[in-house]
């Protein structure tokens, strides 16, 4: 019994943390909405992916979103981008981005 009580504290905490950094190189990137990029320039279309559930627990849908955000603002970044839009809703911890160059156009 208390194997199993350790073993539901250690997927719960797991469940609660982020498990993506943002890079130096992404700072700088924004998220931003659709009507924002309308004077922007599209460099590319992203898919971020993260677990959004640990064993048989979801995770936190505002952790997940956080996550997919820093993914998408990493590989922007090294697109040559400074802005990124959610292309697509949440679905199984995958998430569409539209990435673009906003400043210097």
């Amino acid at each position: 019994m208390k194997q199993l009580s350790v073993a539901f504290l250690t997927l719960g905490l797991l469940g609660g943390c982020t498990w993506v950094d943002l890079e130096p190189g992404a700072q700088s990137v924004a998220v931003a909405r659709t009507q924002d990029v309308a004077n922007c320039q599209q460099v590319g279309n992203i898919t971020a992916n993260v677990m959004d559930g640990v064993a048989f627990l979801d995770r936190d849908a505002e952790k997940v979103a956080e996550e997919l955000s820093t993914i998408a603002r990493n590989r922007a970044a090294g697109l040559g981008g400074d802005t990124v839009v959610p292309a697509s809703s949440i679905s199984d911890g995958s998430q569409h981005f539209g990435v673009y160059q906003c400043r210097n156009l």
